[in-house]
């Protein structure tokens, strides 16, 4: 007994994960039976209660909230995707005295793994497999961590991410008459990079177009369809060098002001855009995006002398690009999606930081049916059929 009711604990965790994708749309529907026509009155009727009341908001019966002329759903479809795919984390040193810049990239390696996708949310276990990592002798070696979760709803849709890089090159190295090395790039070991934040959007032609056909696969665009998108949008962006970001043979190059040791960036502000899905020839589709973020920064610097620059300023820009591009049977599909954002900073004065994140995947999918599957768990434990 006491093994069943962890497996009861664990289950109804997962089930009140995914009752959350759920709220929103259900939340104007009348059903006539409710969680309290559930049996509760023994103790161990009130026991099962809380397990059967998390099932049976879970799978009961929903309207159809969108129009089935456009969107096609396999919400009850388990979608299992096999992708290579990179994530990156890049960034830029600007001094606007100069006009001169320093752009630091990692060295990118893909990965190969197992996406797994749901109603409303999508994401990658990495097997651990590296493929096309060979240039460590020209690149140097990054070590990251980087999680970037999308989740998607019928009307809202959240990007959230957390990136740790360490080890960067210069990319831009070969610009600079002052370096003089047989190498193509100035490897910086000791460059580390934190980025955080999220970013949410609002699809105002909800009932007629999905994210989720190219980007989570549990829905199909039938016909062509976008719309606007409305949101806003926070993220934290720290870098840092030894003794500073800019070094020989570089300083030459750059005003003092330039020289900085760890900087850090807040910025906030609101999106507005637009996101298009094109099908044709009934089983293609090309999708793309554009979102503009608008708002402000807070730029807090520390330079190689220890002198402090603290600023908040207004009109700094974030820009959003989403492409996808894939071929639709049915129970497989196949395809390449990628996702960037692109924060942007200009002024007149001292020195800042540009930076860019994203990913990018090339699949191959397959949906499962598992409706009998899931009833004959559910019954098992008797959390239906009660």
């Amino acid at each position: 007994m006491k093994l069943n009711n962890f497996y009861f604990i664990c289950f109804s965790f997962m089930l009140f994960s995914s009752l959350i994708s759920y709220s929103q749309d259900s939340s104007s529907l009348k059903i006539k039976k409710t969680i309290w026509d559930i049996p509760h009155k023994s103790a161990w009727e009130k026991w099962m209660w809380i397990h059967r009341a998390v099932t049976f908001e879970v799978t009961k019966d929903r309207p159809i909230n969108y129009d089935t002329n456009y969107i096609k759903s396999y919400q009850k479809k388990l979608v299992i995707t096999i992708p290579v795919s990179y994530k990156q984390l890049q960034f830029s040193l600007i001094d606007f005295k100069s006009g001169n810049k320093l752009t630091f990239a990692p060295n990118q390696q893909y990965d190969f793994g197992i996406s797994i996708s749901s109603r409303w949310a999508s994401f990658i276990i990495n097997t651990g497999a590296k493929l096309f990592n060979k240039d460590t002798q020209i690149k140097g070696e990054t070590n990251y961590q980087d999680y970037q979760v999308n989740l998607y709803n019928r009307k809202i849709t959240t990007d959230m991410f957390f990136q740790n890089y360490s080890g960067f090159y210069i990319k831009n190295s070969k610009t600079y008459t002052s370096y003089s090395n047989t190498q193509p790039y100035d490897i910086r070991t000791d460059v580390k990079a934190v980025n955080m934040g999220a970013s949410t959007y609002f699809i105002v032609n909800h009932r007629k177009f999905t994210f989720k056909n190219s980007f989570t696969f549990v829905e199909k665009q039938k016909k062509s369809a976008g719309s606007i998108l409305l949101g806003t949008y926070y993220s934290y962006f720290d870098a840092k060098g030894n003794p500073s970001l800019v070094t020989y043979p570089f300083k030459s190059n750059f005003d003092s002001l330039s020289f900085i040791r760890n900087g850090h960036s807040h910025n906030f502000g609101f999106n507005l855009g637009y996101i298009y899905t094109f099908v044709f020839l009934k089983k293609f589709y090309a999708t793309a995006s554009l979102v503009q973020g608008i708002g402000g920064t807070q730029i807090v610097y520390v330079l190689e002398d220890n002198t402090k620059y603290n600023k908040l300023s207004g009109g700094a820009g974030k820009l959003n690009v989403r492409l996808a591009l894939g071929y639709d049977k049915g129970k497989y599909f196949i395809g390449t999606m990628s996702m960037f954002d692109y924060y942007l900073f200009r002024g007149n004065e001292n020195s800042t930081l540009d930076y860019n994140f994203g990913k990018f995947m090339i699949y191959v999918g397959y949906r499962f049916s598992t409706i009998k599957a899931e009833k004959k768990i559910l019954k098992h434990f008797k959390l239906i059929n009660y």
